[in-house]
């Protein structure tokens, strides 16, 4: 194969090789344009989302027709079709089981149950004609503040997320889909989103050794084919360039240290990390010659508004091309990359349409299990009485929840409105109550009649996110004013219950997944959630 590939490279024009090293996006069902990227510009694979096809029908017919228009090339390898399918991101979530995400996993710490929530998500993807899963996310989060990573986590101890990594490797790849670790050499010390700005991680490499690099070490041993880079500067590493830029993290690093002899994924090029400091062709070549294989351009919703991505895309690769030409970039630089991105797609199995498997009940035994009852000192769970609730975010906040780029947790809607329509169908005794209604109590001091049942949640949104500190504040407020008779449901990380000492009933379910919404509740109300073995799911060895 390796001989056949490289004769293949050999035989192909410059333009054409350059374009094979690109995952690119396009907004829409704007096939036309995804054509011309395929024909024209021979590109590699595709980044791919709710707004490319917005239900399962849409997302197996554009796939199949992609991977035909690829199969008429030179280069008749199968196109790399990615989605973040990883749990707390993902695509489709209205017809998927995407489960709560890898946090709540983590907090389980079953590998098995882990392991069957990958290849839940990855046999799912695989029947609509999707071959890439671009997770798991193996960042060891050791930052509580974390504007981006959060739930996308395993956890924060480096041994908990390197099993747990290595499973879900492990299921993805025996379903026949590929796995991509992200986002090396971690995300999870970082108190920036790179969507935004360029983070720095101050540690030295025998630090990273220890914590953060260990995740991706597992994912390595178990196989892992794709490796995704991160936008973040590691200055005790590399001095002058972050992560996707440097030579010393991937080649010396990645490379040759740690042995990882797949293909390397840049995160995409136009987040600010990127596009507030390099100009995309510059930031693309110093990627190639750094070690990069792969450049991905995913256009995020909040960079559409205002670039011309398709111009941007263009110039990237074209820009690429003239920088081989004038010998900027070495030929055998792209060659290589070449090489390692063609013997991937060659072993890419031809999509088998079919119906969608249920991966419900293993989703929702894994929010069940990682619903956590942290304090009940008053004794007030199961809910057995009348009790007012409130939700701590504004709903003005919850409009990026929800959104057609497919990146993010993209629910029909938030977790705490899941929350409070399964109270009303369940019949629950429960009247909500608008902030607004609570600060008025609380300017005239007085007391609610019943129990308050409050609402957190968070969201790792990419480029923004709810207000924690104002939800934070909120909460507060009411436990000075009520203390004893206010329980609190965090539909997220239990990092903020160490900013409420007086709290004496405190539930977490790890997650703001719908089904970690609905564990959630069941708990509130003391109701039993049976869930049985998926007979659609084999088991996964090797773990």
């Amino acid at each position: 194969m390796k001989h056949r590939i490289r004769q293949l490279i050999d035989s192909l024009p410059l333009e054409h090789k350059v374009g094979q090293l690109f995952m690119l996006a396009f907004a829409g069902p704007d096939l036309a344009y995804a054509r011309q990227l395929v024909e024209q510009y021979q590109i590699g694979g595709f980044y791919l989302t709710d707004d490319n096809a917005a239900d399962p029908q849409q997302a197996a017919a554009l796939n199949l027709e992609l991977q035909k228009l690829a199969a008429l090339r030179s280069v008749d390898a199968p196109l790399i079709l990615g989605v973040d399918q990883e749990g707390a991101w993902s695509v489709l979530t209205k017809y998927t089981d995407t489960g709560p995400g890898n946090l709540a996993l983590g907090v389980v710490d079953d590998i098995k149950l882990t392991a069957r929530q990958y290849q839940s998500m990855a046999l799912q993807m695989q029947a609509l004609g999707y071959n890439t899963v671009l997770a798991p996310c193996v960042d060891v989060n050791s930052n509580p503040d974390n504007p981006i990573i959060g739930q996308r986590s395993f956890g924060a101890e480096p041994a908990l997320v390197s099993r747990h990594s290595s499973a879900a490797v492990t299921a993805i790849l025996q379903t026949g889909m590929l796995a991509c670790a992200k986002h090396f050499p971690g995300h999870g010390d970082t108190a920036t989103d790179s969507h935004n700005g360029l983070p720095v991680v101050d540690l030295a490499l025998t630090e990273l050794l220890d914590t953060h690099l260990q995740p991706f070490v597992a994912a390595i041993e178990a196989g892992v084919p794709l490796l995704m880079t991160s936008h973040i500067c590691y200055p005790q590493l590399d001095a002058e360039f972050p992560a996707t830029l440097s030579p010393l993290i991937l080649t010396q690093l990645l490379r040759q240290q740690l042995g990882f002899d797949g293909v390397i994924l840049t995160d995409s090029m136009n987040m600010g990390a990127m596009r507030r400091h390099y100009g995309p062709v510059e930031a693309a070549v110093q990627a190639l010659r750094a070690g990069a294989d792969m450049i991905m351009l995913s256009e995020e919703h909040y960079e559409n508004a205002v670039t011309d991505y398709q111009a941007l895309q263009r110039q990237t690769i074209e820009g690429v091309i003239a920088a081989v030409r004038s010998g900027e970039l070495a030929p055998s630089v792209i060659d290589a990359a070449l090489q390692r991105v063609l013997l991937l797609r060659y072993q890419l199995a031809e999509p088998k349409i079919r119906p969608l498997p249920d991966g419900a009940v293993v989703a929702a035994e894994a929010a069940r299990r990682a619903c956590l009852v942290l304090r009940d000192q008053a004794g007030m769970l199961p809910l057995q009485q009348p009790f007012y609730l409130a939700c701590m975010a504004d709903p003005a906040e919850y409009a990026q929840i929800c959104n057609s780029r497919g990146i993010g947790p993209n629910d029909a809607v938030p977790a705490s409105s899941v929350v409070q329509e399964a109270l009303l169908q369940a019949g629950a005794q429960v009247e909500v109550l608008s902030w607004p209604v609570l600060a008025g109590w609380l300017e005239r001091g007085l007391r609610p009649e019943l129990p308050l049942l409050l609402l957190s949640e968070d969201y790792p949104l990419p480029g923004s996110r709810l207000n924690l500190p104002r939800q934070r504040e909120r909460v507060q407020q009411c436990l000075q004013a009520w203390g004893g008779q206010v329980l609190l449901l965090a539909l997220r990380s239990d990092t903020e219950l160490s900013a409420y000492p007086q709290l004496q009933t405190y539930l977490c379910s790890y997650s703001s997944r719908r089904c970690s919404a609905l564990a959630a509740t069941a708990m509130l109300l003391g109701q039993s959630v049976e869930a049985k073995a998926d007979p659609q799911l084999e088991p996964v060895t090797n773990l």
